[in-house]
């Protein structure tokens, strides 16, 4: 079969096969490439879109947890409040849903732009009629006979109309919750909170609220200008390819006409994934004609790109603002380190840390000074940590630091002292009250062999439950207050 499928091959030309050979790869790159620019290119759009929606949502969060915290209908029913989220860029839907902190209550309010409508969701016929009962018993009382004080007759009258406001309030909310369909299924968002629905043209948008008890504010955003943006950029990217294709093609056809034979092996010395230590063996080193001379640049092309390589590498492996390891270095060193010091019977600690306010540090100083007070955090870092510690900036202003020592003491006064000395630094923040100069929260956790029994360790999934219960305990210090050190024990026994 495979001499069947070679026989018509065998009857072409160098030149045709050369031709057809990179067609082939130039087509490859080209519909990769293009593909490849659209899905970043789209992705950047979508996600600066979900983005801009989130800051806008997030900038009101405050006023709608405490309003859903104290049940508060009268603030998120209020005409301001409509006004505000209809000022919201393309907003079609907006769902305040969530527990009240104190009566522990359910809370959901609506709002539809087609409408303009902002009511109740969670009214129900039962509080309906107690409003109306209530009513009644207002109106009895003020047409009773017996009533004659000007003060009671003002009384009953404040809260006659209270009772009126919200009975048609109460109704209003319960005719409309019973009336409304819903055009939108709420979907189960992934991390990022976003997911764009291309078949409804709208991007759905869901931001947590801050009160104890919970809850959230879903927002549908229309995506016709999303969808704009797609076919301006797949019509772009076409045009693109196309002319990469073309051009493509005629360098082909004219490289395949003066190409000759001698040079197949360095075609296949190019292919080969062991070029640079191949590439001394080449006779073509030898020729004193061009394709020596190609031979022997394309040599001193490997030289440099693995030079280049090299330096990448090292590179790649530092912050260039902190000069703490990246993160490509931690995902390329953390496993191996925990490895090796709980081998030696260590405690290991995680240590995650951030720096409060950081985006108020950069609104009110410019991002120069911040870049200056990360650097000067990561020199402090870097100074405190031993010659056996890891430090890292994660991203931003997050560093992540592993440390082992002897004792669980160490790392708490490792912690401890970090928090303390980056705070001595003095870096003027008037953002970050009440202490006015830079500092950060800090959250760990500690891993031993003791912690658990004889069974396997799966040090991979170890290294991700280690950060993310850091991350937690770093969460916890910015909830009490920012400038604090959490530390929370790793469940080991989960792990194996």
């Amino acid at each position: 079969m495979l001499r069947i499928l070679c026989k018509p091959l065998k009857r072409l030309s160098i030149n045709q096969m050369l031709f057809g050979s990179h067609l082939v790869l130039v087509l490859f790159i080209v519909v990769c490439m293009s593909y490849s620019r659209y899905a970043s290119e789209w992705n950047r759009h979508v996600s600066y879109s979900a983005l801009l929606a989130e800051y806008s949502i997030k900038s009101h969060i405050n006023f709608f947890s405490s309003a859903v915290a104290g049940l508060n209908y009268a603030n998120l029913t209020m005409s301001s409040t409509k006004q505000l989220i209809a000022s919201m860029e393309d907003i079609l839907y907006f769902e305040v849903s969530g527990v009240s902190d104190y009566s522990k209550r359910p809370v959901k309010v609506q709002y539809l732009a087609a409408t303009q409508e902002l009511w109740r969701a969670d009214v129900t016929q039962s509080e309906v009629n107690r409003s109306f009962d209530t009513l009644l018993q207002h109106r009895e009382a003020l047409l009773s006979p017996d009533l004659s004080s000007p003060i009671k007759i003002r009384k009953l009258n404040y809260l006659l109309n209270r009772s009126e406001t919200e009975y048609e309030a109460l109704s209003r909310s319960f005719g409309l919750t019973q009336s409304f369909q819903l055009l939108w299924k709420k979907p189960k968002l992934n991390d990022l909170h976003y997911q764009l629905d291309q078949e409804d043209c709208v991007l759905h948008v869901q931001v947590p609220l801050t009160n104890v008890s919970g809850g959230y504010i879903w927002a549908v955003i229309d995506a016709s200008k999303l969808t704009q943006i797609q076919h301006a950029l797949i019509k772009e990217l076409l045009i693109e390819a196309i002319s990469a294709l073309f051009v493509s093609m005629f360098l082909i056809l004219w490289v395949s006409h003066w190409i000759v034979a001698p040079l197949k092996k360095l075609a296949a010395s190019m292919r080969s994934e062991h070029a640079y230590q191949e590439i001394n063996s080449l006779s073509e080193l030898q020729r004193t004609d061009e394709i020596g001379q190609l031979a022997r640049a394309y040599r001193g092309l490997l030289v440099k790109i693995e030079s280049q390589l090299n330096i990448l590498r090292t590179k790649s492996d530092t912050d260039p603002l902190t000069g703490l390891g990246s993160r490509y270095k931690y995902t390329r060193t953390a496993l191996p380190f925990i490895k090796r010091h709980l081998g030696r019977g260590e405690f290991v600690g995680m240590i995650v840390c951030d720096v409060d306010n950081f985006k108020s540090f950069n609104d009110i100083y410019g991002h120069t000074e911040g870049d200056n007070a990360l650097a000067k955090v990561g020199n402090k870092i870097a100074e405190l940590a031993r010659d056996s510690d890891l430090a890292f900036r994660y991203g931003g202003e997050e560093f992540v630091i592993l440390c082992a020592r002897p004792s669980e003491s160490q790392l708490y006064y490792f912690t401890e002292r970090l928090k303390l000395e980056i705070e001595g630094l003095g870096i003027l923040h008037a953002g970050n009250m009440p202490y006015r100069v830079v500092t950060v929260s800090t959250g760990g956790t500690i891993a031993h062999h003791s912690f658990r029994n004889q069974q396997p360790l799966d040090h991979k999934a170890l290294q991700e439950h280690m950060f993310n219960v850091a991350d937690k305990a770093l969460y916890r210090s910015k909830e009490q207050g920012r400038n604090h050190v959490n530390w929370r024990a790793v469940d080991m026994e989960t792990k194996n």
